[in-house]
């Protein structure tokens, strides 16, 4: 569950240094002027944005990889909620549930908390956070950025910025290895 609730995956995914052995994994966070960090990772990958972007918003595919109960309302304003019990049922509280402030297909997905299950450390801070995913075509294939923004001082803060230092390398780790794998 740990390295999943990242998603959202996104989103977002904040120690201010990679995890160890996360060679491939890019660590570019940083403080805002205003005190609040921004967890920053990326990763190359070698696939097409196309192929890259069903990892984050494709149903099927999100069920393969990474979340067995998940929905996607894929447009402005819509909601990914996903869970990585396989029992959960969706509007459920043992789901996570974010709302998709905007995307471009194939290149941006900004998320919102909503809720999530009970257990994730520094959860209260959540909400705050906002998680942007960009993708960008690259020679080799695409870079893909996991930012989550708006990590205040405090501890709930420090401890959800932890948590999503170590996952959101382990996802993007993941989510290369699908991406580069031979389609199905």
């Amino acid at each position: 569950m740990r390295r999943r609730l990242t998603v959202i995956a996104v989103i977002g995914a904040l120690n201010g240094a990679a995890p160890a052995g996360a060679a491939e994994v890019r660590d570019s966070s940083f403080t805002e002027p205003n005190g609040e960090r921004v967890l920053q990772l990326s990763i190359e990958i070698a696939a097409p944005a196309g192929r890259v972007w069903k990892g984050f918003v494709d149903e099927e595919t999100l069920r393969h990889w990474n979340a067995p109960v998940v929905h996607v309302d894929l447009r402005n304003g819509g909601e990914i909620e996903e869970s990585y019990d396989p029992k959960a049922k969706l509007g459920g509280g043992q789901t996570i549930h974010h709302r998709i402030l905007t995307y471009l297909p194939e290149r941006l997905l900004v998320l919102q908390n909503i809720s999530t299950p009970p257990g994730l450390p520094g959860a209260a801070a959540y909400p705050k956070i906002v998680q942007v995913i960009q993708l960008q075509p690259t020679d080799a294939g695409t870079r893909v950025t996991l930012s989550g923004a708006g990590y205040g001082t405090d501890a709930d803060a420090r401890q959800l910025y932890a948590f999503f230092a170590e996952g959101n390398a382990d996802y993007l780790k993941s989510l290369k290895t699908l991406s580069e794998a031979p389609a199905r």
